[in-house]
Parts: structure tokens; C-alpha cells; sequence
């Protein structure tokens, strides 16, 4: 086993660490709020691995929003993963196939991406490493948050719906410090979706309200906002 692999893995375990709450979660909120089984909210977990997507999803779910409408928004909001991804691809130094690429995408995430950067390494094995920690970290606190269902009441897992605003909040606010167009392009999303939501069902003002925005981003926002 190469050492870039355990390299990855020994880099990545901080930020593995703070994606537990909201694996946690996950766990707690799937079963309770959408009433999935602890095996449909460990599958989603091993399968999408994206905290944020999967807490809308969830509420979404909890809601009887339709399949397309989860699927467009969980798109939308991790649409971000394909310029990291592209990004990281071309960071790579080592002399890679087709196979290797994509299996270094799966598990890739904000953590990861981050972890990869910072390294300077370019070294796929250390991907490799670091994708591994994360999304091992990230299922087992999901199967913890499924087992709590058992032991903690409704009333305290409801409480954890926080964990919906803080993702969106870890996602948002590094973005938008001192940038006054993408501040005011979120509080229109807000006010969008509040119309929207008048008009149509939440789903799919959830998604039009989206949509929008970032069609009126492209007009609105300079490169430099998002360099």
C-alpha cells in the first residue's frame, strides 16, 4: 500500500471529525423526519455522501416532494463538486487511467478537496487515503445516528434540524465575507423562494428559486466575488 494513501487518511481525520454531527444527523433525521429504514438512510449515506444534499433531501422526503424534485435540487447544490472535481483531476501528478480518475471521484467532498489542495501533493493514492477516512467516518456516525433513534425522544431529535441550516451556513459563509453581490443573490434565493413557495408546491419552489438565481448570478456576480 503506498504511503501517500496513509498520508491522505492521517491528513483528512480533522476534517473527518466534523462531519460526524452531521452524519449524526442524517441518521437521526432520516428515520424520524422522512421515515426512512436505518437501512435506506445508511444506503443514501454510503451512496450520496453529501451532508447538505442529503439533509434537504431528507426534508424534502418529509414534505412528499416527487423524485425529480429531490433529485433536480440535491443537483443543483452539488454542482460545486464538479469544478472541484475537474479541478483536482488536473492537480494530479501521477500517470493515471480513466478508472483510476473516477474511482478517485467517489467520496470526493468539500473535506477532501480541501485536504487535497492543501497537500500539494497531487498524488492520487493520497486522494485515495483521504476520500477512504472521510467516507468511513462519515457511515459509521450515520449508523450511530440511526441507532440513537432508539434511545433519544422526538423532541430531541427534531432539535437536530439545525444541522440543515448549519451545513448550508458551513457552505455559505465562506463564500460571501465582504462580498456584497453574493450576499445579496442568497437573500434573494430566500425571497424567490418564499414567492415561489405561495405558488407551488415547496419542492419544486425550492428548485425554480434556484434555477433562477443562479441564472441571474451569471449577470450579477463578478469573477472576482467567487475568486
Amino acid at each position: 500500500m503506498s504511503q501517500d494513501f496513509f498520508r491522505g487518511i492521517k491528513a483528512a481525520i480533522p476534517p473527518c471529525l466534523g462531519v460526524i454531527p452531521i452524519a449524526v444527523s442524517i441518521g437521526l433525521l432520516g428515520m424520524q423526519q422522512a421515515h426512512l429504514s436505518a437501512w435506506e438512510t445508511i444506503f443514501m449515506s454510503a451512496t450520496v455522501m453529501a451532508g447538505a444534499a442529503q439533509l434537504m433531501a431528507i426534508g424534502m422526503i418529509a414534505d412528499g416532494a416527487g423524485a425529480w424534485a429531490i433529485v433536480l435540487a440535491t443537483f443543483f447544490i452539488n454542482f460545486r463538486l464538479i469544478v472541484m472535481s475537474s479541478s483536482t483531476m488536473q492537480a494530479l501528478k501521477d500517470k493515471t487511467t480513466v478508472g483510476q480518475r473516477l474511482l478517485g471521484s467517489l467520496a470526493f467532498c468539500d473535506e477532501s478537496f480541501a485536504v487535497f489542495s492543501l497537500s500539494g501533493k497531487g498524488s492520487l493514492h493520497f486522494l485515495f487515503g483521504a476520500n477512504f477516512i472521510l467516507w468511513v467516518g462519515f457511515l459509521l456516525a450515520t449508523i450511530v445516528g440511526c441507532l440513537l433513534t432508539e434511545f433519544l425522544p422526538p423532541l430531541v431529535i427534531q432539535s437536530f434540524c439545525i444541522a440543515f441550516y448549519a451545513a448550508f451556513l458551513a457552505l455559505l459563509l465562506p463564500s460571501i465575507k465582504h462580498r456584497w453581490r453574493l450576499i445579496a443573490l442568497v437573500i434573494l434565493t430566500a425571497l424567490l423562494n418564499s414567492l415561489f413557495y405561495l405558488l407551488m408546491p415547496s419542492s419544486w419552489a425550492l428548485v425554480v428559486s434556484m434555477l433562477l438565481a443562479a441564472a441571474i448570478g451569471v449577470f450579477f456576480v463578478r469573477d472576482e466575488d467567487i475568486g
